[in-house]
């Protein structure tokens, strides 16, 4: 989810507006379950304006809307794992903005939604988001003192078990599930380097004492 060129003009704070209300009838009902009625009911916009403001139709929307998500990774939920500072610590601030991104489970991933559709652009993008997302991870858990290889293995399992927790906090209507997978994170990503720096620091303390 790096910073890339956007397919539209700088939003004032009225398109803004509209922005947010179109994500969230993408969210809520994917690619292919959003009509253009869904869309002006959210915006209260005449289906000329909406062309307007998005002449690429549903397609340009949908990209839009995951280059600014792609933004707020990058900028604020996954900086920290690409600056200094314990790796314990930055795994939990992580945790933190994830938690507050998805409004502690309650809202939905648009990753999970868009990519049901059969845009392979749309698909290709949503990919290219979640292998930052994973990479930023794997930073994580390798500054920790993890083998790359295992870094990425965790990386991946954490993603897996935070989309997952979002749509099982979703359809049974309880955060819970999704709370105590953030929770988690920081212990996940860097659990194995702490046990195996104990371990190195006891024999240590062995050998010294012989």
């Amino acid at each position: 989810m790096t910073r890339r060129d956007t397919i539209m003009r700088p939003m004032k704070m009225g398109e803004q507006q509209v922005f947010e209300r179109v994500s969230k009838v993408f969210r809520e009902k994917g690619y292919e379950g959003t009509s253009y009625a869904d869309l002006i009911a959210a915006t209260g916009l005449v289906k000329a304006s909406l062309y307007h403001r998005f002449p690429g139709g549903k397609e340009q929307i949908v990209e839009a809307m995951l280059s600014e998500v792609d933004r707020e990774f990058s900028e604020y939920v996954l900086r920290p794992a690409w600056q200094q500072g314990p790796p314990r610590a930055r795994a939990r601030q992580i945790a933190r903005r994830l938690e507050e991104f998805y409004g502690s489970g309650g809202i939905w991933c648009l990753l999970d939604t868009v990519t049901l559709s059969s845009n392979a652009r749309t698909v290709r993008h949503a990919g290219r988001s979640m292998e930052f997302w994973i990479e930023s991870f794997a930073r994580v858990a390798r500054d920790a003192g993890l083998p790359a290889k295992l870094a990425r293995g965790r990386a991946e399992d954490a993603v897996a078990a935070i989309e997952g927790a979002l749509i099982v906090s979703r359809v049974t209507e309880n955060r819970r599930p999704f709370l105590r997978t953030i929770g988690s994170l920081p212990t996940h990503l860097t659990k194995w380097a702490v046990n195996i720096s104990r371990n190195i620091a006891g024999l240590d303390r062995a050998q010294r004492g012989k």
